[in-house]
């Protein structure tokens, strides 16, 4: 009972600690203070996983991050790889957007052909706000409609700042939280990203104490990207704001629908690219791309093994085009990760679900659905590796489409349901824009602002692709406007390829030289293709890759005959071609027998000239002996080595 009565003693006392309760100074409490310090460091590293696990994302063919999947029996989708959903400066919790079609209705667009003169004015009212000092700070308190007091006369100011009230509510110096005061805080928060309540909690109140010189930065940044996205528009775009994390479809400068998108995460951003819709792929193949096999696919099989790539329907193959390798056979602990093609196959688990849109850029980005729709409800979307997923996707291909070839929502969800592999190529695209905008402005006055999620506002960045937090490129920049393509990979058996591997290692969007220093002139495509750059950091010395890939001498001996098989081919092709261009030789020498075999007349082969000849012969065979009886050493020379 003692024992027992101590046992329990000891662990009410643990708990009292590791909840911050104050115990004694004794030697116990001593104990004690030393499991707080261990409980509260347990308590971090349990927030940290929880952050990173929070999110999930989904990946793209060819540049698209994180992919995910339901397991057999599960019923779920949630299986996925971690990401990071809060980032500094973004929302966090639920949505404040949602997708909506606004049939019938006059919504102006974010873009507009007359948006360089809309953000033009509003440069020009806010350096008008600034001259007049600003506006009133807010206080930390919270506000709703029925409360009163010189607060509310402080709110009521703020809002007239910005003409969210006329003038003459904020000069009558009212205390009363009026009807008018709850539309005004309902139409700021909207313009800022906020959920709208139409009360001033502190998410409201922080973004109204963000100094007018600040705004009024913003929009000057601003300023000269929305000449650039609003120039040539035509009747029918597509707008996808990054920072807004909105896709809007516009008909005729009015907006058909608004979408809720997934963007790039800070660390992987989505590039801006002016472009134009090309084609629709339907129940696509997912072809992960090389960064996404190093980061992701990898590490999940190297912890839980072959069948998580099962689980995926994830096929790999040596080489494009190649043979089926099995999984099994592989050697996960050292293959590289550009050694094998990998491909997903269409279904309800593809990572882009039933469609992608395509459209020309260096970037190799594109718009697709995604199996993971839950995400859309997510306040910071950053998500993915840079592609874009748009929810309510179906919606958007219907206007893209437009009805070209019999296309409607019935055929659309017909054929998105079935699983077969179609592809469409849209006649007159409608013009696509990605776009980085913090600020913007419309015809009617109406001004809003988002968080500079990758932190792009001082940098005079208007198109390209931004860099990832920290990353340089070589004039300084934050951005870069053309991706150097990636160069394929050799065969198993090509040493040089390795030899080139250990020379060069990357991380994010740059490669590291091997004397660990980043460079923008080994920008690898859209996505890094290089293993990680965290083990640059510990070594000076490249790190060896194993040759054999393979565990088993019968699926090593199998790839190695693949190989052999490729060239035997080409030694076949080359024998095929080699008596032909002897032929080819031949009925030349044949056409031309003149030139060749005739002989000049004076130096006919008569008597005399018989003797001569052979005389001549007898000189050159008596000298090539005495040559090959004392040869002649050949010259010094210092030996040349071939860098390997």
């Amino acid at each position: 009972m003692q024992v027992a009565a101590g046992f329990c003693a000891w662990r009410t006392l643990l708990r009292v600690r590791l909840f911050g309760v104050v115990v004694d100074k004794s030697w116990p409490g001593k104990i004690m203070q030393s499991l707080t310090m261990a409980g509260k460091i347990l308590r971090a590293a349990v927030f940290t996983a929880g952050l990173i696990l929070s999110g999930s994302a989904v990946a793209g063919e060819h540049g698209d991050g994180f992919w995910s999947t339901s397991r057999a029996g599960s019923g779920d989708n949630s299986f996925s790889f971690p990401s990071i959903t809060n980032f500094s400066g973004s929302k966090g919790g639920k949505a404040v957007t949602k997708t909506e079609v606004f049939a019938g209705r006059s919504v102006l667009p974010m873009i507009s052909p007359s948006s360089d003169q809309a953000i033009a004015n509003a440069v020009a009212r806010y350096e008008l706000i600034v001259s007049r000092g600003g506006w009133p700070q807010m206080s930390a308190g919270r506000l709703a409609r029925g409360s009163s007091g010189p607060e509310v006369v402080k709110l009521r100011q703020r809002l007239a700042a910005e003409a969210y009230l006329p003038p003459e509510s904020a000069a009558e110096k009212s205390q009363e939280y009026s009807d008018s005061v709850s539309k005004a805080v309902a139409q700021f928060q909207a313009n800022h990203g906020l959920e709208v309540t139409g009360k001033v909690d502190k998410a409201t109140a922080d973004a109204m104490n963000v100094p007018a010189s600040e705004r009024l930065a913003t929009l000057k940044a601003n300023l000269p990207r929305m000449r650039e996205y609003s120039k040539d528009l035509g009747p029918r775009y597509i707008i996808v704001n990054i920072p807004a994390l909105q896709l809007e479809a516009v008909n005729f400068n009015s907006v058909f629908s608004r979408h809720n998108i997934i963007a790039g995460q800070p660390s992987r951003p989505t590039p801006v690219t002016l472009t134009r819709v090309s084609d629709i792929n339907f129940n696509p193949y997912w072809n992960a791309p090389v960064s996404i096999v190093e980061k992701d696919i990898i590490p999940r099989v190297r912890s839980g093994g072959t069948r998580v790539l099962r689980d995926m329907n994830m096929r790999i193959y040596d080489g494009y085009n190649g043979p089926e390798v099995n999984p099994d056979d592989v050697d996960w602990s050292s293959v590289p990760p550009d050694r094998f093609y990998f491909r997903q196959d269409p279904g309800a688990d593809n990572a882009m679900a039933s469609v992608k849109i395509n459209f020309p850029s260096p970037f190799g980005i594109y718009l697709h659905d995604t199996p993971t729709k839950s995400l859309f409800t997510a306040g910071a979307r950053y998500l993915s590796s840079g592609c874009v997923r748009v929810d309510q996707v179906h919606v958007l291909v219907n206007w893209i489409l437009n009805g070209q070839d019999g296309w409607n929502p019935a055929r659309i969800e017909a054929v998105a349901g079935s699983r077969e592999r179609i592809d469409v190529k849209v006649k007159d695209g409608p013009q696509l824009r990605t776009v980085y905008l913090t600020a913007w402005a419309t015809a009617d006055g109406e001004v809003s602002f988002r968080d500079d999620i990758y932190d792009l506002d001082r940098t005079n960045f208007v198109v390209g692709q931004p860099l990832a937090p920290g990353e340089y490129s070589d004039d300084g920049q934050r951005f870069v406007l053309k991706p150097v393509v990636r160069q394929a990979s050799a065969n198993v058996d090509d040493d040089e390829y390795f030899k080139s591997r250990r020379k060069s290692r990357g991380f994010g969007l740059f490669g590291v030289s091997s004397d660990g220093s980043s460079s923008s002139t080994i920008l690898r495509g859209h996505r890094d293709d290089q293993p990680s750059f965290i083990s640059t950091l510990f070594s000076s010395e490249p790190q060896p890759v194993k040759k054999t890939l393979f565990k088993n001498v019968k699926a090593q001996a199998a790839a190695d005959k693949t190989v052999k098989k490729k060239k035997s081919a080409q030694a076949s092709r080359a024998a095929e071609k080699a008596p032909a261009e002897k032929s080819a030789k031949t009925t030349n020498a044949k056409k031309k027998p003149a030139k060749m075999d005739a002989t000049p007349p004076e130096k006919s082969v008569e008597s005399g000239d018989t003797a001569s000849a052979a005389k001549k012969k007898k000189k050159k065979i008596a000298q090539a002996s005495e040559t090959t009886a004392n040869p002649v050493p050949p010259p010094k020379t210092k030996p040349v080595f071939t860098q390997q």
